[in-house]
C-alpha cells in the first residue's frame, strides 16, 4: 500500500454545475484486498448510481501490478517493495461534474469493502493554469498538528487562496452545494469530515516543500484537484 499511494497521490469541494475551465476528475475505488466477487458487484452499483459518474472500469489485481511495475521501472527500491499480492483491485471511473468529486469521494470511502478512494485532475489539452491542493488531516490529528501543516503550507513561495476547512464548515458547504444531486446530500455524514488545508498553485511555478507536506504528522492524504473547486 505505501507504494500504491507514492503513484496516486498525483492526483473537491461542491456540487453545482461544471465551470467551462475545470476539465474532468478521475477517481480511483481502491477495494479491500480480501474482497469477494458479491462484494465488488455491490461496491460497482454503488459507484454506478452516483450522480455525474461515467465510464466505470474494473482493474484487476494482474493488471494493476503490471502498470504499477513499468511506472516504477526507474526507481529499484520502490520496485523491489511492490508484490503482486499486495495490489488490491481498483474501480476506474470519471467524474463529468468535478464539483460533485469531493461529496462522491467521501461517500464512497464509508461504502463496505473499499479501502480508499483517490481523486485526480484528468489529463487535459491544454492543461490548467493552477491546481488545487486539498491537505486532509486525520481523525486523531491535534490543533497543533493541523497548525504546523497551515504552517508549512504558507512556507510554499506560490501558494495561494490558503484556507483551513474545519470539519463543520465542510459539512454545511457540502450540504448546500450538493442540493439537487439527487440522494449524494443525505448521504454524506458529519463523521466523513476532516479539518483540511486547501490552497492553489500556478503551475508553471515549482514549489519546494509540497512533496514534504504528507509526511507531516496528522496528515492523511493530499489530492491534486481543479483549483476552481476550492
Amino acid at each position: 500500500m505505501p507504494v500504491l499511494a507514492s503513484l496516486l497521490l498525483v492526483t473537491v469541494s461542491g456540487c453545482t454545475s461544471e465551470p467551462t475551465d475545470s476539465g474532468h476528475t478521475t477517481m480511483t475505488v481502491i477495494l479491500d484486498q480480501d474482497v469477494t466477487p458479491e462484494q465488488k458487484s455491490a461496491v460497482e452499483q454503488r459507484l454506478r448510481a452516483m450522480p455525474s459518474i461515467e465510464g466505470v472500469a474494473l482493474e484487476s489485481r494482474e493488471q494493476a501490478y503490471a502498470r504499477q511495475k513499468e511506472a516504477l521501472a526507474d526507481d529499484p527500491d520502490l520496485l523491489a517493495q511492490l508484490k503482486p499480492e499486495y495490489v488490491p483491485e481498483s474501480f476506474h471511473a470519471t467524474v463529468t461534474d468535478p464539483l460533485a468529486a469531493e461529496a462522491i469521494e467521501l461517500v464512497m470511502g464509508s461504502v463496505d469493502h473499499v479501502g480508499s478512494v483517490v481523486l485526480r485532475i484528468a489529463d487535459a489539452d491544454p492543461p490548467p493554469s493552477r491546481i488545487g491542493v486539498i491537505v486532509r488531516m486525520k481523525a486523531t490529528a491535534t490543533a497543533e498538528r493541523l497548525a504546523a501543516v497551515e504552517k508549512a503550507v504558507q512556507a510554499l513561495p506560490h501558494a495561494e487562496s490558503i484556507e483551513v476547512e474545519k470539519p463543520d464548515a465542510a459539512y454545511e458547504r457540502l450540504r448546500e452545494q450538493c442540493a439537487g444531486k439527487g440522494d449524494l446530500a443525505t448521504r454524506l455524514d458529519r463523521q466523513m469530515m476532516r479539518d483540511s488545508v486547501r490552497f492553489a498553485l500556478p503551475l508553471d511555478k515549482k514549489s519546494p516543500g509540497m512533496s514534504k507536506l504528507i509526511g507531516l504528522d496528522g496528515v492523511d492524504v493530499m489530492e491534486l484537484v481543479p483549483a476552481t473547486m476550492l
